[in-house]
């Protein structure tokens, strides 16, 4: 991929630590529901009516996947937690499979735990192949309300993990503190302040949809692949404005905000247009009866 990361033992080890203390949550719920509206308003005339015309309720949906993170579920918990985050630190520069279950294997032969590396990117590619053979089926049945819902639902889903991984401390050992060689961390819990920085700057719909040209991927693994280094590479950013987050005024913090805000917004509306072209190469299977 054309990129190397040398990462010493010891912070390693202090990441390990520091995740196994720590809840990641996600963008704050208005945070989410703005972007993936606005995902849905930058979206070109050749997605279907309905789908641009359905921005608040895959808005509404947007929010599910942290309302599974709920202990009193311990097993949807369990499986819901590690989807919003990928350590890329701890790959140490390589590649990454493109299906989870060659990645988990991966994981292994490394002696890296999978659920502390994370599967965002998985979330994001399977989510978005779900939503492909809805749309496929769109296609075929396009006066079926059952089936536009259910591109909907799947929207939502793809919408929370994608935002996510526009977050960079979702992209990081370095998550909820800069862990250094020593292995201490500064600025713990500045991952609430930059997850809650969206819905307090105000940020609208239309102002993060205007202006966007969304275009789909080539590839779907690639292009999520390259988010994950872009957001990685932007975690510096983050932490240069460390004691600086609560402050609603502070001009690189706002900019900062909105550049990943609109960074979210066109990698999810992209997403959903690779899903609605990819669909038309969709074969379903001939029982299949709507």
């Amino acid at each position: 991929m054309g990129w190397q990361m040398a990462v010493g033992k010891g912070i390693l080890i202090a990441a390990f630590v520091l995740c196994a203390a720590t809840s990641v949550r996600a963008w704050w719920s208005d945070g989410h529901a703005v972007m993936t509206e606005a995902a849905v308003l930058a979206l070109p005339l050749e997605v279907p009516a309905f789908f641009r015309a359905g921005g608040q309720v895959a808005a509404h949906l947007s929010i599910d996947a942290d309302v599974f993170k709920n202990r009193r579920v311990p097993t949807l918990d369990n499986a819901e937690y590690s989807e919003h985050f990928f350590n890329l630190e701890y790959l140490q520069g390589r590649s990454f499979p493109a299906r989870r279950y060659d990645f988990i294997e991966l994981c292994q032969q490394l002696g890296l735990d999978p659920q502390r590396v994370g599967f965002a990117p998985y979330a994001i590619v399977e989510w978005t192949g779900r939503l492909t053979a809805a749309f496929a089926e769109y296609r075929r049945w396009p006066e079926d309300e059952s089936i536009r819902y259910k591109c909907l639902v799947y929207a939502g889903f793809i919408a929370h993990y994608a935002e996510d991984l526009c977050q960079p401390l979702h992209a990081t050992v370095h998550h909820n503190g800069k862990i250094g060689a020593d292995g201490t961390a500064v600025g713990k819990g500045i991952h609430e302040r930059v997850d809650s920085a969206p819905g307090r700057l105000g940020f609208t719909a239309q102002a993060l949809a205007q202006g966007q040209e969304v275009a789909a991927f080539d590839s779907l693994m690639a292009g999520v692949v390259d988010q994950v280094v872009e957001s990685n590479s932007r975690v510096q950013a983050v932490y240069d404005l460390l004691g600086r987050w609560d402050n609603a005024d502070d001009g690189q913090m706002r900019a900062l905000v909105e550049e990943r805000s609109r960074r979210a917004v066109h990698f999810t509306a992209s997403l959903y247009l690779t899903a609605w072209r990819n669909s038309e190469d969709i074969r379903l299977p001939g029982w299949l009866r709507r």
